[in-house]
C-alpha cells in the first residue's frame, strides 16, 4: 500500500474547512479521524455536496477495508469501466449486459445521471416538495393571469360587442385575447428567468448543491408559463362567448 490511511478531500465540501483546504493546497498533510482511526487528509478534488451529504473523501480500496473493517472486498457498490476513446458506449454496455448475471446492474454515464435523478425526484421527499411546488405555482399563475385577462375582457366589452355585431366569429375574439396572453406570457417569463437565474446562482453558492438553469428547463419553464397564460385566455374567453351585443348597447 503505497499511501496507507491517506484520503483526498472534497474542496467543494460544505462547512467551515477553508483553513483545512488552504493548509492541503500549500503541500502540508491535515490529520483527521473516522471512526476511531486517525487518517491524514494528502490532496484535494472537487465535486461538491449533495442533498444527502456535506461532502466527501476519497481513497484507494485497500483503505476502505481498513477504515471500514465489517464490509468484505467482494462487496463492491459501485464500479467504474473506462472505454477507449471512440468506442461505442452502448453497444459496449449491451455486450457486458450479456455476459454478467442479472443481478448487476450496467449503465452508462447518462444512464447513471438518469437514474440518480429520477430517485431524487420520484423516491424522496425532496422530488415532492419540488413537484408540489411547481404544481402550486401553475395552478397559482393560471388564476392571477386569468384575473388580468378577464379584467381587460371586462373593461373593453363594448368594444368586443362591437367586433361580434360587425359579425366577428368568436374564434377570431378568442385569436385576440391569445394574443394578449401570450404577450403577457413572453413579458413575464423574461425577467421571471433572470430572477430565477439569479437565485438559483445564489442558492448554489449558499448550499453547494448542483442546482443549475439548463437550457431544457428554460425551455420546459417557458412552455409551461405559455400553456398557462392560454389556459387563462381561454378561461377568460367565456365573457365574451355569453356576451350579447344587444343586452351591451
Amino acid at each position: 500500500m503505497l499511501f496507507p490511511d491517506t484520503l483526498l478531500f472534497d474542496r467543494e465540501s460544505r462547512g467551515d474547512y477553508e483553513e483545512a483546504i488552504t493548509k492541503i493546497a500549500e503541500g502540508e498533510w491535515v490529520t483527521t479521524e473516522i471512526l476511531g482511526r486517525q487518517l491524514v487528509l494528502g490532496g484535494l478534488y472537487a465535486v461538491g455536496a449533495s442533498f444527502v451529504a456535506d461532502g466527501s473523501v476519497m481513497t484507494s480500496d485497500q483503505n476502505f477495508l481498513r477504515i471500514f473493517s465489517d464490509r468484505q472486498a467482494g462487496e463492491v457498490s459501485v464500479g467504474l469501466i473506462r472505454l477507449k476513446p471512440g468506442s461505442d458506449v452502448n453497444a459496449t454496455a449491451n455486450l457486458i449486459r450479456q455476459n454478467l448475471p442479472n443481478d448487476i446492474t450496467i449503465m452508462t454515464r447518462q444512464e447513471f445521471i438518469d437514474f440518480e435523478a429520477n430517485y431524487w425526484r420520484n423516491s424522496t421527499s425532496i422530488g415532492f416538495i419540488f413537484s408540489l411546488g411547481v404544481v402550486m405555482g401553475f395552478v397559482v399563475g393560471v388564476i392571477i393571469v386569468y384575473q388580468i385577462l378577464y379584467s381587460d375582457v371586462s373593461d373593453h366589452l363594448p368594444e368586443y360587442a362591437t367586433l361580434k355585431a360587425m359579425g366577428y366569429h368568436n374564434g377570431y375574439l378568442l385569436s385576440v385575447v391569445s394574443q394578449e396572453a401570450f404577450i403577457l406570457a413572453v413579458s413575464g417569463y423574461i425577467p421571471g428567468y433572470l430572477i430565477s437565474s439569479f437565485l438559483y446562482d445564489l442558492t448554489r453558492n449558499a448550499t453547494n448543491l448542483p442546482l443549475l438553469m439548463t437550457s431544457q428547463l428554460s425551455l420546459f419553464t417557458l412552455f409551461l408559463t405559455v400553456l398557462m397564460c392560454a389556459i387563462s385566455g381561454a378561461v377568460a374567453m367565456r365573457k365574451l362567448r355569453l356576451a350579447d351585443p344587444a343586452d351591451i348597447f
